[in-house]
């Protein structure tokens, strides 16, 4: 038998022959109380703990053997870790290291420029070169990750058909374990994977249209019933204009903006952030209430007709061959970082969502009810209401988010192996590969462990900041 097995057999029999032991001299039972004798045993040590610590001392008492174990796997490898960095050798053996000082951390900040990895030393070279594209990739991923998972958490808190099952699906890849997800979208972002060839369908029926007569025409007919009914849907409320089809609106009259470029007539560039300036500020319009907003829905309406008949179809989308791309391994394009963000949010949206969707539960219906007698807009009940109620839920998705992104490891090594070169090389591939792959060297055990007490400081910083920023909101 196992050391745990026997373990737990001691325990058992302890628990068993102690308990009946204790009880039987403390209490009395009669042979129709057997119930009532294996409740009061399997209750036992609770009594014990009550009868030692008293009352008061239960909980902790309870509270011991869960400490014990996440002290021991937690705590003891954070001060085991924390000293192997003021250590050197190649010895896994921790009286065989000897003590180097700051030598480590001396090596990681040996830089001419901080923001320059190029200028460092290798172990510096390395460290700041993951740091960078991990700050860089929280930066990005984590608002899109809270957005994205707030957006969905609103959409399936609402009475919609199929609502259990909406929240099952995207809960789903969060059951998912890094190397499923990994292989999955790895299949379909490969030279000949599901992307590709669906994307090369789709050229092949462009290509086809593109060759009949008219093709401009029968795009610039589509386009404009989407405008035409977007524009009726946003104006058919009776008494203010629609803020969720004004925004859908918005979002076209961008689109149409940045493809016709009128800015180019006069030689000028920059037409995308004009559309999107007038985009926002139109919805800003309608949410604000403003006298003004179905005149200016109207204006931009006949804008985008008159920019719609100058956009030629033809050039917009290149009806060239299409080139297979491998979305992963193509440098200086974007993409391996692009998809990286949007694996990372499509297999952890769920997890978050989840929580922010028990947030939204928790807020009073009565005050929805108020609100909508007393005729207030969605936009302004979401900004009154739900989201200062949904504040303190929202920062602690904001915190898990921010310390998982940090630590992401598993998706990016399996998908891109941090490539192509260093552009999606994170902090912890650089701590796994300085202690367990270093190729043609001993590990170094005490770099990366000095890597890792770095890593933990950032983190415990940007936590503790968010926390502060949050608090400081909630008490302005």
């Amino acid at each position: 038998m196992s050391l745990a097995g026997s373990l737990m057999l001691g325990l058992m029999l302890a628990w068993g022959l102690g308990g009946t032991l204790w009880l039987l001299t403390t209490r009395r039972y009669r042979l129709t109380q057997v119930g009532r004798f294996a409740m009061d045993l399997l209750g036992f040590p609770v009594e014990l703990a009550q009868s030692v610590f008293g009352r008061g001392g239960v909980p902790y008492a309870l509270l011991l053997p869960n400490m014990l174990i996440f002290g021991l796997f937690t705590f003891a490898p954070m001060i085991l870790n924390f000293y192997v960095s003021f250590t050197g050798g190649s010895s896994i053996v921790l009286f065989d290291r000897p003590w180097v000082g700051f030598e480590k951390y001396a090596d990681i900040f040996a830089c001419e420029d901080y923001l320059v990895p190029k200028t460092c030393s290798n172990a510096g070279y390395n460290f700041f070169t993951g740091l960078y594209n991990t700050l860089w990739f929280v930066v990005i991923q984590v608002p899109i990750l809270c957005g994205a998972a707030l957006l969905t958490a609103l959409v399936v808190n609402r009475d919609i058909k199929g609502r259990g099952f909406w929240r099952a699906m995207f809960f789903y890849p969060v059951m998912l374990s890094p190397v499923v997800i990994a292989n999955i979208w790895n299949w379909v972002l490969h030279r000949k994977g599901v992307l590709n060839a669906g994307m090369e369908e789709i050229n092949g029926a462009l290509n086809g249209l593109a060759g009949m007569a008219g093709f401009d025409m029968v795009a610039t007919v589509i386009l404009a019933i989407v405008l035409i009914v977007v524009t009726e849907r946003a104006l058919r409320a009776s008494d203010e204009p629609s803020t969720t089809w004004t925004a859908v609106f918005a979002v076209i009259f961008a689109l149409l903006t940045l493809w016709s470029n009128p800015l180019s007539m006069l030689g000028l560039t920059g037409s995308g952030w004009i559309g999107a300036g007038l985009g926002v500020a139109l919805v800003w319009i309608v949410a604000s209430g403003k006298a003004i907003a179905r005149p200016a829905i109207f204006a931009l309406a006949a804008l985008a007709a008159v920019m719609l008949l100058t956009i030629q179809f033809s050039t917009v989308f290149d009806m060239g061959r299409y080139r297979p791309n491998n979305w992963l391994v193509t440098p200086n394009t974007g993409w391996p970082f692009f998809w990286l963000v949007f694996v990372f949010c499509w297999s952890h949206m769920g997890f978050y969502m989840l929580i922010l969707l028990a947030g939204l539960q928790a807020i009073p219906r009565d005050l929805y009810e108020a609100a909508k007698m007393d005729s207030t807009r969605p936009l302004r009940a979401f900004t009154r209401i739900t989201l200062p109620l949904i504040m303190p839920t929202l920062t602690v998705v904001i915190v898990l988010s921010l310390i998982r992104s940090f630590q992401i490891f598993d998706e990016v090594y399996l998908l891109t192996g941090g490539g192509p070169g260093r552009e999606t090389y994170m902090i912890v591939q650089n701590i796994y590969e300085v202690a367990f792959a270093s190729s043609g060297s001993q590990p170094d055990y005490g770099q990366a462990a000095a890597g890792s007490v770095l890593m933990a400081f950032i983190i415990a910083f940007f936590t503790f900041f968010q926390l502060w920023l949050t608090r400081r909101q909630s008490e302005l």
